[in-house]
């Protein structure tokens, strides 16, 4: 698990390519502590800072080359099928100096070039340069777990994990508005598109090449066509087929020379992570969770109780409320980008707090976009109903005064249509509350539009199946970037079973009857946990990682004085943010009005990116760096 940069030009003599090369390579410093390499040859130049998880040898060094020079890898990633890989290659007379899945890539690569992205079983990007063909080769793992982002300036072609090694190379660092309602609506800018102009994420799934200063991008794994193939072969008995599945991915990930933990929130899927992993291991395994005061966030009692099942070592953290603010802004400085899922600092702490144990964490992420366990997926499995109710809605809430979910729901009615309610469905800010009136018709976001109309086409009229198929390719991707950056910014590593892609693949290509047949949300997943996990933890109603920031933002006087000064920042006079009325909204949360809570939380999260990356106090970076 490592940082990795480089750059490629068409002109061989690179001025300061050894200088610029170092400084992207040691932003990424808290991605690698353990080794450091360059390789610098004409036109191009590869960076590595590596994180020690397989073979803890220098014989890991990276960049990487093949015996005879014609191959450079830079790689991040864990290849958790390597071994077998590798037989195979030694089968075909290959030799290897190391035991790392680094050089199995590597030679992958020269034996079957692009095509051995489909034999892949891992979390991945990496960069391969061909000094005979003079091709520089990127890719992606299939749900994007490892991050990669590319800029191309004066005829080069820069690449990195994270997009401050860009800055570092002295890429132009400006903000792209036009993804400002996409930005406020989902708090994400999903697809290659970021906040930035001229940054792009090398989308998951796909694969990047140069040459001669000609950049070509390629889709090498596309899940609609994988779930419409395995339609024809589906397993016959699903609940064994989950069972084994799930359980060799869980072993899959526990392959590693350091340290092995979990994160243990107390619900269902990290709940199944942890009984599956310590029942394939004799040694003891750590646990690790985030406690809260507030009893309607704590999950503590109940991770507890899977802890005492599973005979875990359990390690638990709560976190002053005093050190959020500087959480708050080192958890957005390490992400780049504005804080998606307002948990971000919580997860870094806990992360940081389980360094001096492990190395490796495995996490339940993933389990509620293969299985639909949102709550708000639940409306788009009636249509019928939601037809219905759309037109009686308003003379409802004209009489009861609809709360939370409910208020929410009336919201979602409004968009006045199931596509949009589809489309919309991850959001906590609509484009009506945006604060920006448009003249040009209602916002578009290309992106997201072309994956909903993939999942149209896989689910024709299956509203909750769409919803889950967008996710996976959005929604998700926002949660594994957070995990990325809060785990790899305290040098640990984080790995998702849910997210083998032979469980995604086959999940996605299952019969609605057959997914959700049975009580309950999740009920396969259901199944499997019921003689592993305390019945306290099966009965227990989905929270999520939840925080109370509504309560935070009123009682932490640092937080309470950034909310009221959110009408006089910079950020708002930047993007097409109606403010007249934020005075009086701010007091209006600050005398109980809750409903208020989504859009402040939102603004504040813009307001700390938008100062970090674009603010004039550049010294708040060295103090976020000494939190």
């Amino acid at each position: 698990m490592c940082g990795i940069c480089g750059f490629v030009d068409r002109d061989l003599f690179t001025p300061s390519a050894h200088a610029v090369l170092v400084a992207m390579r040691d932003s990424l410093a808290h991605r690698g502590p353990d080794d450091e390499g360059v390789c610098i040859m004409p036109g191009v130049g590869l960076g590595s800072r590596r994180l020690s998880i397989i073979d803890l040898s220098s014989r890991g060094h990276m960049p990487m080359t093949t015996a005879d020079k014609r191959f450079w890898i830079t790689y991040n990633g864990e290849i958790y099928n390597f071994r077998e890989l590798r037989r195979e290659l030694e089968s075909r007379g290959y030799s290897f100096r190391s035991q790392t899945d680094t050089e199995v890539v590597l030679k992958l690569y020269a034996d079957e070039g692009p095509h051995l992205l489909n034999r892949l079983n891992g979390m991945f990007a990496f960069a391969i340069w061909d000094n005979v063909e003079r091709r520089l080769f990127l890719a992606r793992d299939r749900l994007g777990v490892k991050p990669l982002y590319y800029a191309v300036e004066n005829g080069r072609l820069y690449f990195a994990s994270e997009e401050k090694a860009l800055f570092a190379a002295g890429v132009r660092r400006e903000f792209n508005p036009e993804i400002w309602e996409e930005l406020f609506c989902f708090r994400f800018v999903a697809g290659e598109r970021t906040p930035f102009s001229g940054i792009y994420r090398l989308k998951p799934g796909h694969y990047l090449t140069w040459q001669d200063g000609k950049l070509e991008t390629h889709r090498w794994w596309n899940l609609a066509d994988r779930a419409r193939e395995l339609r024809e072969s589906l397993p016959r008995q699903l609940d064994e087929w989950f069972q084994e599945t799930f359980d060799n991915s869980v072993d899959l990930r526990r392959i590693s020379d350091v340290p092995v933990g979990v994160l243990l929130s107390g619900g269902l899927d990290s709940s199944c992570v942890a009984a599956s992993l310590s029942s394939q291991t004799d040694s003891e395994i750590a646990s690790f969770t985030v406690r809260f005061c507030e009893s309607g966030y704590d999950e503590g009692p109940l991770a507890r109780q899977v802890a005492d099942r599973c005979g875990l070592e359990p390690y638990e953290l709560r976190i002053s409320t005093q050190k959020l603010p500087s959480l708050l802004v080192k958890s957005t400085w390490l992400n780049d980008e504005p804080l998606v899922h307002s948990n971000d600092p919580h997860l870094l702490a806990i992360a940081e707090f389980a360094r001096s144990r492990v190395t490796v964490l495995l996490s339940g992420e993933g389990g509620d976009e293969l299985l639909g366990g949102y709550v708000r997926y639940r409306p788009l499995r009636h249509s019928t109903f939601l037809n219905l109710a759309r037109p009686v809605f308003p003379r409802f809430s004209s009489v009861f005064t609809p709360n939370g979910r409910l208020r929410k729901l009336g919201r979602f009615l409004e968009l006045g249509s199931n596509d949009d309610f589809v489309l919309f469905n991850a959001c906590n800010l609509l484009p009506q509350t945006t604060g920006h009136h448009r003249q040009d018709g209602p916002p578009r976001f290309p992106y997201r539009e072309e994956v909903l109309a993939e999942a149209r086409a896989l689910y024709p009229g299956e509203y909750m199946r769409q919803a889950m198929y967008s996710d996976q390719h959005t929604f998700l991707c926002s949660i594994l970037d957070r995990n990325d950056r809060m785990t790899m910014g305290a040098s640990i590593e984080c790995r998702v079973p849910f997210l083998d892609y032979r469980l995604v693949e086959t999940l996605a290509a299952l019969p609605s009857a057959k997914l959700f047949s049975g009580p309950g949300t999740k009920p396969l997943l259901r199944r499997y946990a019921q003689r592993r996990l305390p019945p306290d933890v099966l009965r227990h109603r989905k929270w999520g990682f939840g925080v109370p920031w509504g309560r935070y933002f009123r009682t932490v006087p640092e937080l309470r004085d950034q909310i009221r000064k959110l009408p006089c920042l910079a950020l708002l006079r930047e993007v097409p943010f109606h403010s007249d009325g934020l005075h009086s909204l701010i007091s209006e949360f600050f005398h109980g009005a809750d409903q208020h809570e989504a859009l402040l939380k939102q603004l504040l999260m813009l307001a700390i990116w938008y100062q970090l990356s674009f603010g004039k106090q550049f010294t708040a970076i060295r103090e976020v760096k000494a939190v």
